[in-house]
């Protein structure tokens, strides 16, 4: 067997090997937490003592068989190897919003931007098979959700998630991939998303999962991953779903969180919308028309921008270029504005609207503002 290299948790260690083990998830391992001293320890312990731990047979069985195929440290160098990250529950850097969930992950992994985990969030999730409706709002909606310094949070899956991502990078965003298979490039799906994962990470994102390096994607690890979706994020946004979507996995998860959810209203004719009209319908989801509803939770919830006494700060530096413009005039148009930034019409739109929500700015009358 081999050492350790480092100076490493020896549970981070065979907390991962414990992972690896078909049937061992997240309530197993909280079992094998309480009642062994370490994981190391649960590792070597015999079949009786994994029985008092609260292991069906079952599992006991296998976890004896492939605990005698798994080298816990071999496991763990390949993992680092992969620039992927153990978060465990009991740290202090786990998300502090999945601890709060019922059923939570007992641990994550991780590429990219740890910190991006514990900013205010929104899950923008939808049909694979997108409309050009879907497209044109998902867009539409995104981009003023990123630029208002607010994390976009998708599943990397082809559709609605791909474009929620993008656009979220295109707006110099951050998001978040949350996969349901390996975080590794090996595991990523589908696989023509994989230079999108890679654009995610370089721009200070995540990409993270409760499954091992090495786990494919299957028809039974999307629910798991839908519910990590709904409880990281702050509000979740349907943009477009059928009526058997998985994506209303995620809707029912954020409506059991207490997160508040929303869906843009959809055509009756559509097949794409029939999921999100039916949220809306049995009052699960709120129905959305303009960004500004979502982005007034975070003002509200003094999430989104904070503002001291002496100084203001601002979570997006075009919001702070706009104000000053505001502020060095007793009054100033929104055309004026964009002459004056050359930023496009949707940036300042949005920036105004922010501005706004937080009470710095005024509109005193035909789009002419006032700094407060």
């Amino acid at each position: 067997m081999s050492t350790v290299p480092n100076p490493v948790s020896q549970d981070h260690i065979y907390i991962n090997a414990f992972n690896m083990i078909p049937g061992i998830g997240a309530q197993k391992l909280f079992f094998l937490s309480n009642h062994f001293d370490s994981f190391e320890t649960a590792w070597h312990a015999p079949a009786e003592e994994l029985a008092a731990a609260g292991l069906s047979t079952k599992l006991i069985s296998a976890t004896l068989l492939y605990r005698s195929h798994i080298d816990p440290i071999t496991s763990w160098e390949k993992m680092t190897r992969s620039d992927t990250k153990l978060l465990v529950f009991s740290e202090s850097h786990f998300p502090k919003k999945l601890r709060e969930i019922p059923q939570p992950p007992f641990c994550l992994y991780v590429r990219g931007n740890i910190n991006a985990l514990s900013t205010p969030s929104v899950a923008i999730v939808g049909s694979r098979k997108i409309s050009e409706y879907g497209i044109r709002a998902t867009t539409l909606l995104t981009g003023e959700i990123a630029r208002s310094g607010i994390t976009v949070l998708s599943g990397l899956a082809l559709g609605t998630d791909a474009l929620a991502h993008r656009t979220t990078l295109e707006n110099n965003g951050t998001t978040i991939a949350i996969v349901a298979g390996g975080v590794d490039d090996a595991s990523l799906a589908p696989r023509s998303h994989l230079s999108l994962a890679h654009k995610i990470l370089d721009h200070s994102g995540t990409i993270i999962s409760e499954y091992p390096i090495g786990t494919k994607p299957s028809r039974g690890t999307f629910p798991a991953r839908n519910r990590l979706m709904a409880g990281l994020a702050d509000a979740t946004l349907i943009t477009e779903a059928a009526k058997d979507s998985g994506t209303l996995i995620t809707a029912a998860y954020a409506h059991t969180y207490n997160k508040k959810t929303f869906a843009l209203p959809g055509s009756i004719f559509s097949p794409q919308a029939a999921g999100s009209n039916e949220l809306i319908r049995n009052g699960i989801a709120t129905p959305l028309f303009t960004s500004a509803e979502i982005l007034t939770l975070f003002h509200e919830e003094n999430t989104f921008l904070s503002i001291s006494e002496k100084e203001r700060t601002f979570s997006h530096p075009d919001h702070k270029t706009v104000y000053n413009m505001i502020a060095s005039h007793d009054g100033i148009s929104i055309n004026h504005i964009i002459k004056k930034t050359n930023f496009d019409t949707t940036t300042v739109s949005t920036t105004l609207t922010m501005l706004e929500i937080d009470g710095i700015i005024k509109n005193i009358g035909n789009q002419t503002f006032i700094a407060l």
